[in-house]
């Protein structure tokens, strides 16, 4: 009689060792043994921590303050802000408001703390616990659409691996912000036009505009390359695609909630580039500053190495290119509010990365391996040395 449990055991077996799971395996590894190294060495046991909750502004209503990992005399950072959006996303309690440091803006990136609130069932307890399995699930899910695309693409799969080497994926991560669900969609998007399926590649930018408003620069990328490539079945459901995040930014402004919209970002172009160069070559050489420099370069390179590999190959990744022109407009009118740290611009501009993960290097020269090998080196200087 044929052995059942042997044909099982072979099929799973050959589930476990086909690449693409190789790879997701690999990335949940890395990222569950970070999480963990984070929660009990850098947050002593508390899931708070991966909040950066300051002691400046007033703790949401749904907090103990004896029980929440607070950074003292710290102004906090946006994982504070998408918490307290988390806890109470309805507004049901009004010291929720008087948590936020700009209502208006932050209200705009309701995605991610909705989803929060909905899959913790609207526990305080739970709630954080999601935030973070969410963002560790992006990562994961990240590195398998990667795989896919580069599958698709018939070129190596192993180098979707590359996205652990990015150093904002582990500075959202630990700071818990929405850019890791962002990215998801952002390459998601990616992978689905590339498989020309318009409906999938329409909803995960709508689903990315609901997350971050920036993501209208995918939008964008979008209209005009398949307007280019006269691709116009897309257009129909890229209309719809907007849809959403505008009724939802309209819904926002008739609220009347106090604070910035987010304006003072940006400004002159390259004004907030120059006054970054200007700060790094007269602040002086310590470890902090070379790393901020070193973060600053890798940037800038993430750019040139973007650019440079889609435009070599523009008939094959347009989108890619067109995208990354948008996102290089946007850097250069970036101010210094948000390039003086690192923590920010890393942050801000993850995408980029994302770009120059996806591109397509057609040469023998390894351009992406140096470049993602010198980010790796980045990332582990983060881990290792952020406090």
């Amino acid at each position: 009689m044929p052995n059942f449990n042997q044909f099982k055991n072979q099929d799973l077996r050959k589930i476990l060792q086909a690449p693409e799971i190789k790879n997701v395996l690999i990335s949940a590894f890395i990222v569950i043994s970070v999480i963990v190294y984070l929660y009990l060495f850098k947050f002593s046991g508390n899931i708070t921590g991966f909040f950066r909750i300051g002691s400046v502004l007033p703790l949401s209503p749904f907090l103990t303050p004896d029980q929440t990992f607070i950074f003292k005399d710290e102004l906090g950072y946006d994982g504070q802000q998408f918490l307290s959006l988390a806890l109470d996303p309805f507004f049901r309690d009004l010291d929720t408001l008087e948590s936020l440091d700009h209502p208006a803006y932050r209200y705009r990136r309701i995605l991610y703390p909705l989803l929060s609130y909905l899959l913790g069932f609207g526990n305080p307890i739970l709630i954080p616990y999601v935030m973070v399995a969410i963002n560790a699930i992006a990562i994961i899910l990240i590195v398998w659409l990667a795989t896919l695309y580069f599958k698709s693409q018939d070129f190596n799969i192993n180098q979707a691996l590359f996205t652990l080497c990015i150093p904002g994926i582990w500075i959202v991560l630990s700071l818990s912000t929405s850019d890791l669900v962002t990215g998801l969609f952002f390459v998601a998007a990616f992978y689905f036009y590339t498989q020309n399926k318009p409906i999938y590649t329409s909803l995960m930018v709508s689903l990315a505009c609901l997350t971050r408003e920036t993501m209208l620069l995918l939008w964008l990328a979008l209209v005009f390359t398949v307007i280019f490539r006269k691709k116009y079945d897309y257009l129909r459901f890229l209309v719809l695609a907007i849809v959403p995040p505008l009724i939802w930014n309209f819904y926002v402004l008739s609220l009347n909630l106090l604070g910035s919209p987010g304006t003072g970002n940006f400004g002159f172009p390259f004004w907030g580039i120059i006054q970054k160069i200007i700060g790094l070559i007269t602040g002086g050489l310590s470890g902090n500053k070379l790393f901020e420099a070193y973060l600053f370069i890798l940037l800038i390179l993430a750019f040139v190495l973007t650019l440079g590999l889609s435009y070599r190959n523009r008939s094959q990744t347009s989108l890619l290119l067109v995208s990354g022109l948008m996102y290089f407009g946007m850097f250069v009118m970036t101010s210094l509010y948000i390039l003086n740290y690192y923590l920010d611009y890393s942050r801000v501009f993850i995408d980029i990365y994302f770009l120059a993960l996806l591109s397509l290097n057609i040469s023998q020269f390894p351009y992406k391996t140096i470049f993602f090998s010198a980010s790796g080196l980045a990332s582990l200087a983060f881990l290792a040395l952020h406090s």
